[in-house]
């Protein structure tokens, strides 16, 4: 009785969140969502419930979920860990999670904050399609975070990249725009802008 009272008050408190939650098994298998869900990411419950949660995590971010899993199910509270889900649209929503596990009901409690408005920078707007389209999809995520206060080390940890690989991104970015570092790369963008 008092289990099924637990279970009651943890899906009331789910479903009163303005953040997703999920409870996930031991295996990974999502085994529950509140209906958040269908605004954040643009999947329903239905299309949720019963997927293994790493199937939701964008490809780069994969290996880094699953380390924090790990931690936590090991009995590590966690808090503002980040990460990108797909939403339907194929777009990346950045969530910042809160997590524990439940031992009594052997599920891991997560709740997922969208603050994908917080990671996009505010310029993405102003750089001109012609400069984008000479570049690769990561170059393009790396070249709009180079105009950004972000280190190369803060680029690397938020594109899931290794320290070298953001390196020659950099150097690819700055040879194929014809830029010598980030000044030039400023410039060359508030031009572009300034002839519009």
């Amino acid at each position: 009785m008092i289990e099924r009272l637990a279970e009651n008050a943890v899906l009331a408190l789910a479903d009163s969140s303005p953040d997703m939650v999920f409870l996930v098994d031991k295996t990974g298998r999502i085994r529950y969502v509140n209906a958040v869900c269908n605004d954040t990411l643009g999947l329903s419950q239905a299309d949720i419930i019963g997927q293994t949660m790493i199937e939701l995590v964008v490809q780069r971010d994969r290996d880094k979920t699953l380390r924090e899993a790990g931690a936590v199910m090991s009995g590590h509270k966690r808090s503002g860990f980040e990460n990108r889900y797909q939403h339907r649209d194929g777009s990346d929503i950045h969530l910042s999670w809160s997590a524990h596990w439940l031992e009594l009901h052997q599920l891991r409690l997560g709740v997922g904050r969208d603050v994908t408005a917080l990671r996009q920078p505010a310029c993405n707007h102003l750089i001109p399609s012609a400069l984008l389209d000479v570049l690769d999809p990561v170059e393009q995520e790396v070249l709009l975070l180079l105009l950004t206060a972000a280190s190369e080390n803060q680029i690397a940890g938020r594109l899931g990249l290794t320290a070298s690989a953001t390196q020659a991104r950099i150097a690819s970015i700055f040879r194929k725009l014809g830029v010598r570092g980030r000044f030039g790369l400023m410039s060359l963008c508030l031009g572009s802008v300034e002839a519009k």
